[in-house]
């Protein structure tokens, strides 16, 4: 039986980067690793794997019965592995209208929290999201968003309730209760070699700096986007109008938000915000 070691994000903080990394690292290989191809195990909300393992179509089933479920899925794909699994989440972390923790803790390694300022988040969700930036910062505030299934519920993806940005930030962290390693996006831009070799030292990898090194140079933003003009990435939202790769840049809110927009973003979380160094304070933006 493995664990699985959850790499959890609201939607555009850097998640796929790291997973990327990770499967460089992991890999040791003379060249970047096919971002088409990557480690570790899908996404927690793949309806594949909720259908294989549950027997029954997700689509016929209603959000409340599903969430009932996945537990049981984890624990199953769990008893099957040999190997720690590193699955991408975006779910906040939740109990089931049963009072049950969505993400088992029996089956959990460990959370490898990736954070990032929601001023910068904004842009990057409303074009992952396929909407405007006005509605990516309502839903960035919004308590009770969650990504809808299409229609007939027939999308590759469970419904995914996230929240709010501060509320899935205070879940993984403070109600989990589970083993967290906390990492900012922009401390991984600024200083990727070493804040990549503490995610590396989490997650119980034997620690090699020369891996890492090479791990962080495959992985570089350059390389993505080169990968993804070449042969596309299927992970690239079917809403989106551009490419996932996009700028992955730290402070570039301040020519893609309005004023409004980031005044709205910072009196929702400005607390949460505060605490992990977004703000100075006096709920300046730094």
């Amino acid at each position: 039986m493995a664990k699985i070691m959850w790499l959890a994000s609201y939607p555009k903080s850097g998640n796929t980067w790291m997973r990327i990394l990770l499967t460089n690292y992991q890999r040791n290989g003379a060249r970047p690793a096919d971002i088409n191809k990557l480690d570790g195990g899908p996404i927690a909300s793949a309806r594949f794997w909720f259908d294989e393992w549950v027997g029954v179509e997700a689509s016929a089933l209603d959000d409340a019965t599903i969430d009932r479920l996945r537990p049981g899925v984890y624990r199953c794909m769990a008893r099957e592995e040999r190997d720690t699994l590193y699955m991408k989440v975006h779910d906040a972390w939740i109990r089931t209208d049963r009072g049950e923790p969505l993400f088992p803790s029996e089956v959990t390694a460990g959370v490898v929290y990736i954070l990032r300022n929601p001023l910068d988040m904004a842009a990057s969700c409303a074009h992952h999201w396929g909407v405007s930036v006005a509605q990516a910062v309502e839903n960035l505030c919004d308590p009770a968003y969650a990504s809808s299934r299409s229609i007939g519920g027939m999308a590759d993806q469970l419904r995914q309730f996230m929240g709010s940005w501060s509320t899935h930030v205070q879940g993984w962290l403070d109600e989990s209760g589970l083993p967290v390693h906390l990492v900012r996006y922009e401390d991984l831009r600024r200083d990727p070699e070493k804040f990549f070799a503490e995610v590396v030292a989490f997650c119980g990898l034997p620690l090699d700096p020369e891996r890492v090194r090479r791990a962080v140079e495959f992985s570089s933003f350059g390389e993505l986007q080169r990968q993804e003009k070449d042969k596309g990435f299927r992970e690239r939202s079917v809403k989106a109008p551009g490419n996932f790769f996009r700028r992955g840049e730290v402070g570039g809110w301040r020519d893609e938000l309005t004023e409004e927009q980031a005044k709205r973003l910072i009196d929702t979380h400005g607390e949460c915000m505060r605490r992990f160094g977004y703000l100075d304070e006096k709920g300046r933006p730094v």
